[in-house]
């Protein structure tokens, strides 16, 4: 073939190529298929489409009958894969999973393009989803699973069982458990009639079709399956809602959709079956109440054979059961939830695990409080009791013990506990003649109950301690009167019936007994005595002739009674001094042995002051000056004092001596020395100057009789007076003054000294300070320049004395008119600034024997005035 046949074949070729592509494209397209459009009017449903059929729950179907394209180009064009609908025709609704549980993938894309997952994808239309298969399903084969909801929103679960060729062609037909399982389904095995549920495993297949039947007779139920491992080949088929005995048998089928033989292989029904019986009733139960606490029972019954267990119960009046458990024994404590003092109804069923529970056993029991009636003393002493009682009707205590509370009719109570005693019991230990109360505990566990009391008297005995303190009153020559204070009480041991007196004559060893009967009977009057005669006296106390130890013998001497009044009470008085004296009683009924002395200040209601003395005077010292005092006294004999006497007596003032030969002497100008004759008891002395414009003091020492006085004012008169004080009883007094002596101190020569002058240029007014005078400026004169004016001078004068007088002057310095270039031969000494020179004062006196001349002349030039 030439070149140009060559060319025109190969374009042939070229031009076919590209007509079959086309071709192949649109035959694609029409293979993928469309969605099916019989979507169910309600509730779910899977539709086979390759065979065009709607395939029951838990179906079986091989690998060659869904796809994921149209693989038999129907009428319709719609895709071959299986398809899980639902009346619900929202979008994106369903879900698919493979056997292991796991999902499996959702695709978004076309049916046939290359990038769809792999063996298997899911695809979602309105109201469905397509389970679409690309690969062999090796390795995948088991029971599909489609969660999808129905029309009213509920999650429906369609299960379908997909293999491979040779494992749909091969299967034999489910098989089921041969033998199904028993579960109690009501909440109470009481319930009349119980309800239960049977249910047995599936493998090798899906169950499509379980019919159930009891005693051959076929019951319709509603049944439940569940896929019950990952591998999704074993289904858990459920039977509830079952009530009533007998033979069950279920048989289960698979629903191939290629029915009948396939290869010789027949697909053939399994069944499960189980015989429900109901459990024998248990006998022989009954109630025991336990020591271990006072609301705890234990339930007993007998045998039942076959049971594999037993439930108990416990009702409350009408109430509903309370179930306790379950138990395998025959015996079962209740030790919770019971109350004393309550009727209780117990049931006991028994069980199986392939049977219905029994008919229930009862029994009733009163948790009712624990009770003792016979608690009594069999034996009692004056120290112990024994005790004896019965076990309580209800429930015996795991141990008992005893509260007892004794006690003396004077004595607070005496508790004492004893524990874990049993009956009879004997309580050791306590005082005669005691009250005592006991409490019987039972001990239930960590529960304590009180069974019952008992009081009894223990037995009284002999006193064990004497009377307390003998009392003698109305003391005579011949007579007095006994009484004494009754036995203490831990020493009485009963009630005191009688005491014995006996006092004893011991010059002559007379005894006399007397028997003073009644307990509240402790006094007697003896008569008939000796005068001057020592007796002892015995008192013994005893209850019912049981006589107890005597009181100390007391021995006393008769013929003595309490003295009269003493007499002639005077007095004289001094100062801080009262002396007092009297004469005895006129009727001393005995030997005065001392007098007693009281005194206070009449107007105080204190205490009095006492004291005594055997003589018949008394001094009484360190009193008050000019005050007056109650003073009283009285005698007393050896059986006691007599009535008091009472004088009000009042002190003197006191007449302090005044100072003699009061003297003044000159020392200088300043300076004084005062003289004065010593004052023997004087504290210290008193030395009063005044000035007029001065007033002051000084105390001084009483070791000395002369005094100096210095810091005075030169240019004033003093007057000078004198006081002595003296301390009586820590009170100081002083004395007159002596008359004033004046003193006239001389004057100080200017024209000797220099000085030291203090001016202000306020407002010529005066005021007065208790303050020293203080230097505010200071200006020296010389001796050359004393001829200045006579009005300079005055004003210096003036200034002195305001300054010795303490005296704050201000005045104002009228300016001096000076002849024109007039020089003053005198010293001047700076003054102090003063910042308000109209407000300046004298603060201190002039310390006029320290100015000394000055060391040095000054000129000051005065300002000239024109005239």
């Amino acid at each position: 073939m030439d070149n140009c046949g060559v060319m025109t074949a190969t374009l042939y070729s070229v031009k076919m190529l590209m007509t079959l592509f086309l071709l192949a494209g649109f035959l694609l397209f029409r293979v993928e298929g469309q969605q099916p459009i019989n979507l169910p009017s309600n509730g779910t449903q899977l539709y086979l489409l390759y065979v065009d059929r709607i395939i029951p729950d838990y179906s079986m179907i091989h690998g060659s009958q869904f796809y994921d394209v149209d693989q038999n180009n129907d009428p319709g064009n719609t895709n071959d894969a299986l398809w899980c609908q639902s009346a619900n025709n929202g979008t994106n609704i369903g879900v698919w999973y493979y056997p292991n549980g796991t999902e499996v993938p959702l695709f978004d894309g076309a049916f046939d393009v290359s990038s769809a997952p792999r063996p298997l994808f899911s695809k979602r239309f309105s109201g469905q989803i397509a389970l679409a298969r690309r690969a062999g399903l090796s390795g995948y084969e088991g029971l599909y699973k489609c969660i999808i909801p129905d029309e009213n929103g509920v999650d429906q679960t369609l299960v379908v069982g997909a293999y491979t060729d040779t494992g749909y062609n091969n299967n034999n037909g489910p098989d089921a458990d041969p033998t199904m399982q028993f579960s109690l389904l009501s909440t109470s095995r009481l319930a009349t009639p119980p309800v239960f549920s049977l249910s047995f495993n599936v493998s090798d297949g899906p169950p499509t079709t379980v019919n159930c039947s009891v005693n051959g007779n076929g019951i319709s139920t509603e049944l439940s399956r569940v896929i019950v491992n990952e591998p999704g080949f074993v289904t858990r088929v459920t039977v509830p809602n079952l009530s009533e005995a007998g033979n069950y048998q279920c048989t289960v089928s698979n629903d191939r959709v290629t029915a009948g033989t396939i290869s010789g292989v027949t697909a053939v029904n399994s069944t499960s079956s189980l015989n429900v019986s109901v459990s024998d009733t248990p006998t022989g139960l009954t109630a025991t109440r336990l020591s271990t606490g006072l609301s705890h029972v234990r339930l007993s019954w007998s045998t039942v054979s076959g049971a594999t267990g037993y439930e108990v119960y416990y009702q409350l009046f009408s109430n509903t059961p309370v179930s306790v458990g379950t138990t395998v024994s025959t015996t079962i404590n209740i030790t919770s939830g019971l109350l004393r003092g309550i009727t209780y109804t117990f049931y006991v069923v028994s069980y199986e695990s392939a049977s219905l529970p029994s008919s229930n056993a009862s029994v009733m029991l009163t948790i009712s409080v624990p009770v003792v009636n016979d608690l009594m003393a069999t034996l009692i002493t004056s120290t112990s009791i024994t005790l004896t009682w019965s076990p309580p009707t209800a429930v015996l205590p795991i141990s008992y013990y005893i509260h007892r509370r004794c006690r003396r009719a004077c004595e607070s109570l005496d508790i004492y506990n004893e524990t874990s005693v049993s009956s009879p019991h004997t309580s050791t230990g306590i005082p005669p003649y005691s009250q005592c109360g006991f409490d019987l505990i039972g001990v239930y566990g960590v529960e304590i109950v009180y069974l019952t009391n008992y009081s009894a008297i223990t037995w009284p005995s002999a006193p064990t301690a004497p009377v307390d303190d003998i009392i003698f009153s109305s003391v005579e020559s011949v007579s007095m009167t006994v009484s004494w204070d009754e036995v203490p009480c831990n020493g009485r041991n009963g009630p005191i019936t009688g005491y014995y007196l006996t006092y004893t004559n011991i010059f002559s060893n007379t005894s006399y007994t007397v028997n003073v009967t009644g307990g509240d009977n402790r006094m007697y009057n003896l008569t008939g005595l000796t005068p001057y005669t020592n007796y002892t006296v015995n008192i013994i106390p005893y209850n019912y002739n049981m006589t107890g130890p005597a009181r100390r013998e007391i021995q006393l001497t008769f013929g003595e009674s309490i003295p009269g009044l003493i007499s002639d009470l005077i007095h004289s008085i001094a100062p801080i001094e009262i002396s007092i004296s009297w004469n005895p009683p006129t009727i001393p009924n005995g030997i005065i042995t001392v007098y007693e002395i009281r005194y206070r200040e009449s107007t105080s209601t204190g205490p009095y002051t006492i004291t005594n003395t055997t003589n018949t005077y008394y001094s009484i010292v360190g009193l008050i000056p000019n005050t007056s005092y109650t003073i009283g006294v009285r005698a007393y004999t050896s059986i006691g004092p007599g009535e008091w006497t009472h004088k009000i007596v009042s002190t003197n003032d006191i007449d302090i001596a005044k100072i003699s030969n009061f003297t003044v002497m000159h020392l200088n100008s300043t300076t004084v020395q005062v003289n004065w004759l010593p004052i023997p008891g004087a504290s210290y002395y008193t030395v009063y100057y005044n000035s007029g414009c001065d007033d002051d003091s000084i105390n001084v020492s009483n070791e000395t009789n002369q005094s100096i006085i210095s810091g005075l004012c030169s240019c004033l008169s003093y007057s000078l007076e004198m006081s002595v004080t003296i301390e009586i009883n820590g009170t100081y007094y002083e004395g007159p003054r002596t008359a004033p002596t004046v003193l006239e101190l001389p004057t100080v020569d200017l024209s000797s000294y220099s000085y030291t002058e203090v001016i202000s240029t306020s407002s010529p007014t005066f005021a007065s300070s208790d303050d020293e005078c203080m230097n505010i400026s200071t200006l020296n004169i010389s001796l050359p320049i004393l001829g200045i004016s006579l009005f300079f001078n005055m004003i210096l004068v003036c200034v002195v004395i305001g300054m010795c007088c303490k005296k704050k002057i201000v005045y104002s310095v009228k300016s001096i008119k000076l002849k024109n270039n007039v020089e003053h031969d005198y010293d001047v000494l700076e003054p102090p600034v003063v910042q308000n020179p109209q407000d300046a004062i004298y603060e201190s006196p002039l310390d006029l024997p320290s100015l000394e001349p000055p060391q040095n002349d000054y000129t000051v030039e005065a300002e000239q005035e024109n005239q």
